[in-house]
């Protein structure tokens, strides 16, 4: 993998998402020797990406540049890193990363609320928002689970919790494509607007980004999720 010196890019992102790994999240901790795992370029697997961050030990994931969660027209480069600190939160990895929210017609802050909270929300009642949004995160607010044939997702961003069950084989193939960050085109129309009835599905700028993330720590006690 590149590194942070390294002229890489995301094949179609458009800039570079730079990160850098430790094995704890207190800042004491890392100040400490061997703490520091490196610093590097979010490459073209995101999914991939994440599960060898966290095999290799890092439990802690400083990210820039700034994320804009408005959607407007032209931020669809964001998506990986989306993904990124989608993946990284389904690990139970913590992420360092600021976003921004400016567009007034754009998505609402809280169909992010089930990431790794940010250190910092720009724009108008971000600080409020961030506020909330710390006070209600933990494992498991809106996630999927895989079963034979089927997706079972559980969803607390919204009051109470939303159970869905997704069996139909197009809606299934359909998640398996925006997982993969194919974009909105590999989706049959009829079934992209059922996903973006519950915020499953959320557009930004030009793509579509799927929010659920795979549960792979079971929080305790384990109704929250």
């Amino acid at each position: 993998m590149p590194t942070m010196n390294d002229a890489a890019t995301i094949p179609g992102n458009g800039f570079d998402v730079r990160f850098s790994m430790w094995r704890h999240g207190d800042a004491t901790v890392r100040a400490m020797p061997d703490m520091h795992l490196g610093d590097r370029v979010l490459g073209a697997d995101v999914a991939d990406e994440a599960r060898r961050i966290y095999e290799s030990g890092a439990r802690f994931v400083s990210i820039e540049p700034t994320v804009d969660l408005g959607g407007r027209a032209g931020t669809e480069h964001v998506i990986p890193a989306l993904s990124f600190i989608r993946d990284l939160t389904s690990y139970g990895v913590e992420v360092d990363w600021r976003a921004r929210m400016t567009a007034p017609d754009g998505p609402e802050w809280w169909v992010f609320s089930h990431l790794f909270p940010p250190s910092v929300v720009e724009g108008p009642r971000g600080a409020e928002a961030l506020n909330i949004w710390r006070a209600r995160y933990h494992v498991g607010r809106c996630f999927f689970r895989r079963g034979p044939g089927f997706l079972q997702i559980r969803d607390r961003r919204h009051a109470g919790l939303r159970r869905l069950t997704v069996s139909d084989g197009a809606h299934v193939s359909a998640i398996e494509s925006l997982l993969a960050d194919r974009g909105a085109d590999s989706v049959p129309t009829a079934v992209m607007s059922v996903f973006e009835k519950h915020h499953l599905v959320i557009r930004i700028g030009g793509g579509v980004w799927w929010a659920p993330y795979r549960l792979r720590r079971w929080a305790s006690p384990s109704w929250e999720v």
